[in-house]
């Protein structure tokens, strides 16, 4: 293991931690907080932006109810994930269209969050983002490593099952709709395996301490 983009002394490390759907990334991330990193959590920040309290909430929840109806909201006006993700997952087309009305805000919102992140000067900052691939558009900050967490389809979707109560053909999609592994470890700089078990093994809490030696330099 190797960090490709050394930081100076007195800056953040950079990690931009993706992986498949029910590959194991969140318990990455946990192990990875409690030694100490500060987490900036993609699908937290994704809830956030359209929180419709805001302003600019609710200027995307109107842009989204206009592309997938109004039953994309809750009764309340709040976005209703579990509908969308019924309606998204099965259509590439609006997928996309729904991507291009969220990502941008996204986008926004992270590279605000690293900056004030940066700010706060030294420690390990992991950047939790599910559809990091070699795909992804350009984003203005660069990672000093990319960590890639993955497992077999089959099983993530069976964890997905199992986790979610989703259908085989509702886990398929969702796995489908994410990448291809290759596209993902095309990127990254270390590729983490948690085919075993749920990913909280003895052999990924290896993986974890080497990385965590990696990016402390400890």
């Amino acid at each position: 293991m190797h960090i490709p983009h050394p930081r100076a002394d007195d800056a953040a490390v950079l990690v931009g931690l993706t992986g498949g759907i029910a590959a194991g990334k969140s318990t990455i991330a946990r192990a990875l907080a409690e030694r100490g990193a500060r987490i900036i959590d993609a699908d937290a920040i994704a809830r956030w932006i359209v929180d419709p309290d805001l302003p600019e909430g609710r200027t995307l929840l109107e842009d989204i109810a206009a592309l997938l109806g109004r039953t994309s909201l809750t009764a309340e006006g709040a976005l209703d994930r579990d509908r969308v993700a019924s309606i998204v997952f099965g259509d590439d087309d609006l997928r996309r269209r729904y991507n291009a009305i969220v990502h941008p805000a996204l986008r926004r919102e992270i590279g605000r969050t690293i900056d004030r992140e940066r700010r706060r000067g030294p420690g390990v900052v992991v950047h939790e983002y599910p559809l990091l691939t070699r795909h992804s558009p350009p984003v203005p900050w660069t990672y000093n490593v990319i960590v890639t967490v993955e497992a077999d389809a089959d099983l993530r979707i069976r964890r997905l099952q199992d986790s979610r109560g989703l259908s085989a053909a509702d886990a398929r999609r969702r796995v489908a709709a994410q990448g291809d592994e290759a596209d993902r470890v095309a990127i990254a700089d270390i590729v983490i395996r948690t085919d075993s078990g749920s990913g909280d093994t003895p052999g990924t809490s290896d993986t974890v301490a080497e990385l965590w030696r990696l990016l402390t330099n400890g």
